[in-house]
């Protein structure tokens, strides 16, 4: 008796690792741009409390992009094609920059 095909899944699950690490990042965040958007209210603080709003807006889009993600890369190994997406890479590399110079406008405009 053969066995059958191997199975398209990966055993690891790193997809689902990665997509809940993603998440954690998001979460972590989002809790970093709740305190800066009260220490911003509470100081009467206009350039912080937006970059707690700019901040907040960036976790929930991460997190839902996370959440978008780990579908493509779901269907892909399902179908047995590469989950490789540069675009992606792109976008997030662009994202996390934006958000640490935005972290160092605010900081230095806090001064």
């Amino acid at each position: 008796m053969t066995p059958g095909p191997a199975p398209a899944r990966d055993a690891g699950l790193q997809g689902e690792r990665t997509s809940l690490a993603w998440r954690r990042t998001a979460l972590s965040a989002s809790v970093a741009a709740l305190v800066l958007t009260r220490y911003g209210i509470v100081r009467a603080d206009v350039v912080l409390t937006g970059a707690g709003v700019a901040l907040l807006a960036a976790a929930a889009a991460t997190g839902y992009g996370a959440h978008l993600r780990h579908a493509q890369i779901d269907r892909a190994v399902t179908l047995g094609a590469s989950p490789v997406n540069r675009a992606a890479v792109r976008t997030v590399a662009v994202g996390v920059a934006l958000v640490g110079l935005l972290a160092v406008a605010a900081i230095l405009l806090a001064r």
